[in-house]
């Protein structure tokens, strides 16, 4: 494989990276199953996610380790291998895992998101593709990057005061209304 060298400082920020989201992942598996057992509609994801969520942190952890030892992975062809045996188990819609497990998994994921925007990170991802497509499940369930930060808003014009032009000469006042004489329009030319 013909491997890019990686950048020094990557190779100094990716084993910890790993540490780091390893930590935050064996968190979320520990959630899930102190949650779910507790719940009986989500029982049967226990196992599917504790082995998408493990199944993530090694492989994140074995690229981390990669790019530790100064060695970017090949980039990979267009196309994709198919979904994980357990993405038909799981539910897909966006936030789903937050929604089931209240704020304790609020709190994974902002922990993971201020993670991911750290700027050593955000270098990391860039340079290795490979690590946001192991992410992005897991951001999906957590509804990390649902919603995209707003544009800064220009700051106001100051209007100038609008010249309020009668539409005829003016033929009364009463509170709250003012009556002006309306010039009938010109008859169209035939």
């Amino acid at each position: 494989m013909n491997d890019a060298p990686t950048p020094v400082p990557v190779q100094a920020f990716a084993p910890d990276l790993a540490r780091r989201v390893g930590i935050i992942l064996v968190t979320l598996a520990a959630l899930i199953a102190r949650r779910f057992l507790h719940e009986p509609r989500f029982a049967a994801l226990i196992v599917p996610l504790w082995s998408r969520l493990q199944r993530a942190a090694r492989r994140f952890e074995r690229l981390m380790a990669r790019l530790a030892a100064g060695r970017l992975p090949k980039p990979r062809a267009s196309g994709h291998g198919g979904p994980h045996r357990s993405a038909d188990t799981l539910p897909t819609g966006r936030g789903w895992l937050i929604r089931a497990l209240g704020p304790e998994a609020a709190a994974c994921a902002t922990q993971l998101q201020a993670l991911l925007a750290e700027p050593a990170a955000a270098e990391l991802l860039a340079l290795a593709p490979a690590a946001q497509r192991i992410l992005r499940p897991i951001k999906r369930m957590l509804a990390i990057g649902a919603f995209a930060p707003r544009p800064a808003r220009a700051a106001p014009v100051a209007a100038s005061p609008l010249a309020f032009l009668p539409p005829g000469k003016l033929v009364g006042r009463s509170p709250g209304f003012t009556w002006y004489e309306v010039p009938t329009p010109p008859a169209p030319a035939a």
